[in-house]
C-alpha cells in the first residue's frame, strides 16, 4: 500500500512541473526556438524533477528499493497520468484522440513517449542506482 501511494504522491508532483512547464515551452519556447527544441529543454527538466520526485517520494513514503516495491509505484504515477493526459489533449488542445495517438510518430512525440517510459521507470532506476552506490537515499 506504501508503494501505490508513494505513485499518486509521485505523479502529483510531476503533474504539477508539467503544468508550469508546458505553458512556458508552448507560449514561450516553442515561440523562440521551434517545437523540437523546446520539448527537448522541456524534457531536461522533467527528467531532473522525475529524479528528484521519485527520491523524494521513497524516502517521504518509506519505500523499499526492491522492484517489488518501486514498479508498482512507477506504474500507478502513469496510470494516472494517461486520463489526464488524454483529457488535456481533448479540451485544452482539442486534438481528437486518433490525432493524439498518431501524433506519436513525430519526433516531439516521440520524445515524449521516451519521458513517459522513463517517467515509469524512475523509481526502479533510482532505487537501483542508489543501492549500487551502497547508500540510502537522502
Amino acid at each position: 500500500m506504501r508503494a501505490l501511494k508513494a505513485g499518486v504522491i509521485y505523479f502529483l508532483l510531476m503533474f504539477a512541473v508539467g503544468w508550469v512547464l508546458g505553458p512556458i515551452r508552448e507560449l514561450w519556447a516553442v515561440l523562440r526556438f521551434g517545437r523540437v527544441i523546446a520539448l527537448l529543454f522541456e524534457a531536461v527538466f522533467m527528467l531532473i524533477a522525475m529524479i528528484v520526485s521519485s527520491r523524494w517520494v521513497m524516502l517521504r513514503f518509506s519505500v523499499p528499493h526492491t522492484l517489488g516495491s518501486t514498479i508498482p509505484m512507477g506504474l500507478v504515477a502513469p496510470t494516472i497520468l494517461m486520463p489526464a493526459e488524454i483529457a488535456g489533449v481533448l479540451w485544452v488542445r482539442g486534438l481528437s484522440l486518433q490525432e493524439y495517438l498518431a501524433s506519436f510518430v513525430t519526433a516531439p512525440s516521440g520524445t515524449s513517449a521516451v519521458m513517459f517510459l522513463l517517467f515509469t521507470a524512475m523509481p526502479s532506476l533510482v532505487a537501483l542506482l542508489t543501492r549500487r552506490r551502497g547508500g540510502a537515499i537522502s
